[in-house]
């Protein structure tokens, strides 16, 4: 389940990334997508598989978008445990939390990255406002993935059916 869990999320999350980014739609190539998925694997609550997946998810990112290699595997599974910490430890119980917490995790994921590359390529720190309009998005984006997961669907369907029926 997990190994599914995994391959799906980190699947989803690749294909999502490249279709916004060669899209012409304005904010979403903007969302960590692999973020969102490293967080839906990290509410398994088993800090291996979520470790391990946020490296492989990172990875993937490094693979896809960033000059550097390693530094997105590395945020990524720190990040996934960081969360499954959380997850372990508190109920999510809402999308607003949902949300702040994918939101603060993009802040400190954009920081881990920007420390990585100042160390090894000597590039500049620098956080803007791109990077804080990426960590709202993720975090709405985030939040409505988790809405929309948690929506009583099949109960909300049967209410509409009873209420045509009379």
């Amino acid at each position: 389940m997990k190994t599914t869990r995994f391959l799906v999320s980190t699947f989803l999350a690749a294909l999502a990334t490249l279709f916004f980014e060669s899209s012409r739609i304005p904010l979403l190539p903007r969302v960590d997508w692999f973020l969102i998925a490293v967080a839906f694997q990290s509410t398994s609550g088993d800090f291996s598989a979520s470790t391990l997946g946020g490296a492989a998810a990172g990875l993937a990112e490094d693979i896809l978008l960033h000059p550097v290699r390693g530094a997105n595997a590395f945020s990524k599974a720190l990040l996934g445990f960081l969360l499954t910490l959380v997850s372990v430890r508190l109920v999510f119980a809402g999308a607003i939390v949902v949300a702040v917490a994918l939101g603060v995790s993009t802040v400190l994921d954009v920081v881990i990255v920007n420390l990585l590359g100042k160390l090894i390529l000597k590039t500049p720190f620098f956080f803007g406002f791109e990077d804080t309009a990426g960590a709202v998005l993720t975090g709405a984006v985030g939040g409505l993935l988790y809405l929309g997961w948690r929506f009583p669907w099949k109960e909300e369907w049967r209410r509409r059916q009873r209420r045509r029926l009379r």
